[in-house]
């Protein structure tokens, strides 16, 4: 979609907008802990909704 290409979806036509020139890639520190309690929190709030054990 940032080439300007027209895209097509579901029998709807939409134009790409992207601007190439806004786009900036910038590094951002995250702790692997961080990450790791984030998927532990998910994994545990599935299995309370399939009523399993945490």
């Amino acid at each position: 979609m940032i080439s300007g290409r027209v895209l097509y979806t579901d029998s709807t036509h939409l134009k790409a907008n992207a601007n190439k020139g806004k786009a900036r890639n910038e590094q951002r520190i995250v702790e692997p802990s961080q990450y790791i309690d984030a998927l532990n929190q998910a994994i545990n709030a599935e299995r309370e909704l399939n009523g399993k054990k945490p």
